[in-house]
C-alpha cells in the first residue's frame, strides 16, 4: 500500500485532543522513543510485529550518535563495535532476552566524530510468550571502558540503558472493523519502490527496513519528510463492510494542545484485497512537516469506519542544526543547572527534543536584544561551560561536577581567588574558614606569621597568638563551628580555594546565588585529595559576623 494523501486542512484551534477523538481507544505503541543514558546517549524504539495472528516478535531499534562511540583502527579502517542487550520481563517473573553484536561499516575521521551522523541497529526477540512487563536495553560500548579505577580494573564496557513498560494486545485483529499494529518510523524511505509486503519480515542484518528505520523519530533538518509504515489487521474471516476498507483518518496534535493537522489516507487495491482475504495490510505514508514548528508532536490514527483498534504515537520536528549536533549530557546538565523546582522536574521528564525547546525559550526570554539572532546572555553561559569542563572539575548531566564549576557558572569569574593546593601550615584552612565570615580579616601570610603549636601539639583555637600575628576579635563563631566540625574529618590538611566576589558577580540569570548583596565568599576544599573540589563554607549561607 503506497501512501497516498487525499486531504491536509490546517487547523489552529486552541483544543485538546487527544486518542479519544478517533474511533478507537486502544493504544499498544510507545508515544516516544525510550531514552538511553548512561555513559553516552541512545534512542530506543520498540515495536511489536505480528506472525500468523499469533506469534509476536518484538523489536528493539536502536540509535547512537557516531561521535559518542570509541572507534578502533582495524585495518586501515576506522570501526566501532557495540554490543546490544534487550530483556523483557513479565510481572511472574519469566524473560525473554537477546543479545547481538554489530561492527559498523569503515568510518572516516570526520564521520567518526560527527554528531549527526548515527549508527542504526535492530534487535528481534521472537515469539515473546506473554503479552505484558518491563523491558530494558542496554547499548555497550565495546571499544570503549567506564570511567574510574575500578572499572577500569573489570574492564567495564561504557554504556547507554533505557528501562520502560511494555505491554500487547492479546491478539493483532479486532472482533470488528480494523485494527492498527504499532507503526515504524522511517527515513529516506524510497516508498514509491516498496513493495509493501517486504514490511511484514524485520530483519537484523538487512532489508528495506533495516536499513531505513528512525528509532529516534526526528524530523526536521535531518529529514523534513515524516515517513512510517502501519501494519493494519482485518477480523477473522477478513474485512467485509465498505467503511471499514475506506481507509484511515490521521491527526498530528503538538504537545501543547494545539491542533496542527489532520488527513485521510485511502487503502488502494492492494490494501483492500488483503483486507478482505483476512490477511494484513501494509500501509505506507508519508507527511511533510515543513508547515510544523520544532517540538514534540502526537500522532493519533484510527479507521474510517469506526469500529476496531487504532494507534497513539509521537514524533519530535527539529529546525536547529545545533540541537541535533550537541552532546546530550551537556544539553541535560544545562537545564539541571538553569532550571529549578518543578520546573527541573519537568525539564528531566521531557523529551529530548522538549529539552532542547526548553532551553532555547528560556534563553530568549533573556536576549537583551530579542530581534537578533546573536544572544550575548547564552554565549556567555556557553563558554562558562566550557571552562568549567576544561578547568573547574568538568560537567556532566547534573551540571558542574564540583562547587568551584557550579559557583562559576551561576556567578560567573570570582573577583580573587586565594588558592592553596598544598597548605604550609595547619592553620591555613582555619584562617580561610574566618575569612568567609569576616570579609575584613587581615591576611597571615606564609607559616610562621599563622604561629606554632607549642612542643609540637596544637592549641585549642586558631587564633591564639603563640608568636604570630593575632587575628580580628571576637572570634567568629560560625568559623569555629566549622573548625571543630572538620577537626577530626579528613581534608583538614588538603588543599582549598577562597572565592571572593566583592560586587556580587555577574549572575546571568535568577538563582539559589543572585541578590545576595556585595561581598559573597566561598571556600571550596579539596576533601579527597583528587582535585574535586567541594563547597564548604559560604557567607550566602549562614551569613558575615
Amino acid at each position: 500500500m503506497f501512501h497516498a494523501v487525499r486531504r491536509v486542512s490546517i487547523l489552529l484551534l486552541i483544543a485538546v485532543v487527544t486518542a479519544a477523538a478517533l474511533p478507537c481507544a486502544s493504544v499498544a505503541a510507545l508515544l516516544q522513543p525510550l531514552d538511553g543514558r548512561g555513559n553516552f546517549h541512545s534512542y530506543v524504539d520498540v515495536v511489536n510485529r505480528w506472525r500468523a495472528g499469533d506469534h509476536l516478535d518484538v523489536v528493539a531499534l536502536v540509535s547512537v550518535a557516531n561521535g559518542d562511540l570509541a572507534t578502533r583502527d582495524e585495518d586501515g579502517d576506522l570501526v566501532a563495535r557495540l554490543r546490544v542487550e534487550v530483556t523483557i520481563t513479565a510481572p511472574d517473573g519469566r524473560e525473554v532476552t537477546r543479545t547481538r553484536s554489530v561492527r559498523t561499516q569503515a568510518l572516516g575521521k570526520r564521520d567518526a566524530a560527527s554528531r549527526t551522523l548515527r549508527q542504526v541497529c535492530g534487535v528481534i526477540l521472537p515469539d515473546v510468550p506473554f503479552r505484558s512487563g518491563r523491558i530494558s536495553c542496554t547499548v555497550y560500548d565495546v571499544n570503549r571502558r567506564r570511567e574510574g579505577l575500578l572499572n577500569q580494573m573489570r574492564s567495564s564496557e561504557a554504556r547507554s540503558e533505557a528501562f520502560g513498560e511494555w505491554y500487547a494486545d492479546s491478539g493483532p485483529r479486532p472482533a470488528t472493523g480494523l485494527a492498527l499494529d504499532d507503526p515504524m518510523f522511517l527515513v529516506h524511505a524510497p516508498l514509491a519502490a516498496w513493495n509493501p509486503e517486504s514490511a511484514a519480515d524485520p530483519s537484523e542484518s538487512g532489508g528495506l527496513l533495516g536499513d531505513y528505520v528512525h528509532p529516534s523519530r526526528i524530523y526536521g533538518i535531518e529529514q523534513d519528510r515524516l515517513q512510517m509504515v502501519i501494519p493494519v489487521w482485518p477480523p477473522a474471516g477478513g474485512a467485509t463492510r465498505p467503511e471499514d476498507l475506506a481507509g484511515l483518518r490521521l491527526q498530528v496534535v503538538s504537545a501543547d494542545g494545539i491542533y496542527a493537522l489532520t488527513d485521510s489516507i485511502p487503502f488502494d487495491q492492494r490494501g483492500i484485497s488483503a483486507l478482505e482475504a483476512g490477511r494484513p495490510a501494509y500501509l505506507f505514508y508519508e507527511l511533510d512537516v515543513n508547515r510544523l514548528p520544532a517540538g514534540s508532536y502526537r500522532l493519533s490514527a484510527g479507521p474510517l469506519g469506526a469500529q476496531g483498534r487504532g494507534l497513539l504515537s509521537g514524533f519530535s520536528v527539529v529546525w536547529e542544526l545545533g540541537a541535533l549536533s550537541r552532546e546530550h549530557d551537556l544539553v541535560l546538565g544545562e537545564g539541571f543547572t538553569v532550571f529549578t523546582g518543578g520546573q527541573r522536574e519537568r525539564f528531566l521528564q521531557a523529551s529530548p527534543t522538549d529539552q532542547q525547546s526548553m532551553l532555547d525559550e528560556f534563553w530568549r526570554a533573556l536576549n537583551p536584544d530579542p530581534g537578533s539572532l546573536v544572544n550575548p546572555v547564552q554565549i556567555e553561559f556557553q563558554y562558562r561551560i566550557a571552562y568549567v569542563q576544561q578547568f573547574l572539575g568538568g560537567f556532566g548531566p547534573q551540571g558542574a561536577r564540583d562547587g568551584r564549576g557550579e559557583v562559576f557558572l551561576l556567578l560567573g569569574a570570582a573577583d580573587e581567588v586565594e588558592r592553596e593546593p598544598v597548605p604550609l601550615n595547619y592553620r591555613d584552612q582555619d584562617d580561610a574558614r574566618v575569612k568567609v565570615y569576616d570579609r575584613f580579616t587581615p591576611d597571615r601570610p606564609g607559616s610562621t606569621a599563622k604561629g606554632a603549636a607549642p612542643e609540637g601539639t596544637q592549641v585549642v583555637s586558631p587564633y591564639a597568638t603563640i608568636g604570630g600575628v593575632p587575628l580580628v576579635s571576637p572570634v567568629s563563631r560560625s568559623a569555629e563551628r566549622d573548625r571543630t566540625e572538620m577537626m577530626h574529618k579528613a581534608g583538614r590538611d588538603y588543599g582549598f580555594e577562597l572565592w571572593k566576589y566583592d560586587n556580587g558577580g555577574n549572575p546571568l540569570f535568577a538563582s539559589k546565588l543572585s541578590g545576595k548583596g556585595m561581598g559573597q565568599r566561598f571556600l571550596f576544599v579539596d576533601a579527597d585529595g583528587t582535585g574535586n573540589y567541594r563547597l564548604e563554607s559560604s557567607n550566602i549561607v549562614n551569613g558575615e559576623e
